[in-house]
């Protein structure tokens, strides 16, 4: 009888995942605010009309044919961007395609695109929170390998798989050939020049800052200042009672007093481990973008479309911060590369 094995994942599914539903959110909230400043506009003429769902199925098709047709490892991440664009485009437009009037305006659409979005975040963390094999242990290796044919291998990203290899006791020998390569790679810190020049700008700012006995205490007044302007906005809405609130302004206000006990669960986390904390901060901010955001644009769409811009800049820092602490964690010294394999993989 045939052994089914189910599919091997991605070593780095989480974050094109996530950047795709992030992309895909802040388009819907972003499409919505351009038509309703530009009083919806129409394009095609009289005769015509052609919807923005056309254009996210073409970003769709393109996100496609760039993962099959390429190898490259940027690729996926311009996939994942411009799938999420795509998704947004066509998601956006879901009131059209089920109501026979084709009604864009359809008031439960924006419930309908909030039940998919909540269902794709919960896919994605139910990818991701499975521990890896030792195949896609492998798989992950051999996947550096063909990056470092490519673009390079940076040390980090080295480093990462090894330890991924040695946790998940990947012991065969294919396994053990490819973490023997890996530990004979010839690194590269070449990346995009506009990415590296940005990267290297947040590092030298980034180090130094956290070394700073004085960075947690100032993380944590930052926190302070941040959930009292949110108890401030809650109390706002509650002026007049709960009983007036709408739906939207209701949720909003519980998804904000769950953020920022997320917020509040990082701050305790600082003193213990800065990269577990940033996970949690990373938690809050995802909360806010893809259901308070949400939620937020059914009653003040300007206000929404604003607060986007700003949590999108700090999700991409808290993004980068994250990549660097767990390169930091799972560095290896230099000049120990085979002596930090398993004794068999060592050359």
């Amino acid at each position: 009888m045939a052994v089914v094995h189910r599919p091997a994942r991605a070593f780095d599914l989480h974050q094109h995942l996530t950047t795709l539903l992030v992309c895909a959110v802040a388009t819907v909230l972003f499409t919505r605010a351009l038509l309703a400043a530009l009083g919806y506009p129409q394009v095609g003429g009289h005769k015509f009309h052609i919807a923005h769902v056309l254009y996210g199925g073409l970003l769709l098709l393109t996100a496609l044919l760039a993962t099959l047709a390429f190898v490259n490892p940027p690729t996926r991440t311009i996939a994942a961007i411009l799938g999420g664009v795509g998704f947004g485009l066509f998601i956006d437009e879901v009131g059209k395609f089920v109501t026979k009037d084709v009604n864009y305006f359809y008031r439960p659409a924006i419930a309908i695109i909030y039940v998919v979005f909540i269902a794709l975040f919960g896919v994605i963390r139910w990818l991701s929170r499975r521990r890896f094999s030792a195949d896609e242990a492998t798989l992950a290796g051999l996947d550096s390998l063909q990056r470092a044919v490519l673009h390079g291998l940076t040390r980090d990203h080295r480093d990462r798989i090894l330890r991924l290899m040695r946790e998940t006791g990947a012991a065969t020998p294919l396994a053990r050939q490819v973490a023997g390569l890996l530990g004979q790679v010839e690194l590269s810190t070449e990346r995009a020049p506009v990415a590296e020049r940005a990267s290297r700008r947040l590092e030298a700012l980034w180090v130094p800052l956290t070394a700073s006995r004085l960075f947690r205490t100032g993380v944590v007044i930052v926190l302070v200042g941040a959930a009292m302007i949110s108890a401030a906005e809650t109390a706002w809405l509650l002026r007049d009672g709960f009983a007036h609130l709408s739906f939207s302004q209701r949720a909003f206000a519980a998804t904000t007093v769950a953020a920022d006990c997320l917020l509040v669960v990082g701050a305790t986390q600082l003193r213990r481990s800065l990269l577990s904390a940033l996970h949690w901060y990373d938690h809050s901010v995802l909360l806010e973008i893809t259901v308070g955001q949400v939620f937020l644009y059914g009653s003040a769409q300007l206000e929404a479309t604003l607060d986007l811009v700003a949590l999108l800049a700090v999700w991409a820092l808290l993004r980068w911060a994250i990549m660097f602490e767990t390169g930091r964690a799972h560095r290896i010294p230099k000049g120990q590369e085979n002596a930090s394999l398993p004794r068999w993989t060592r050359i």
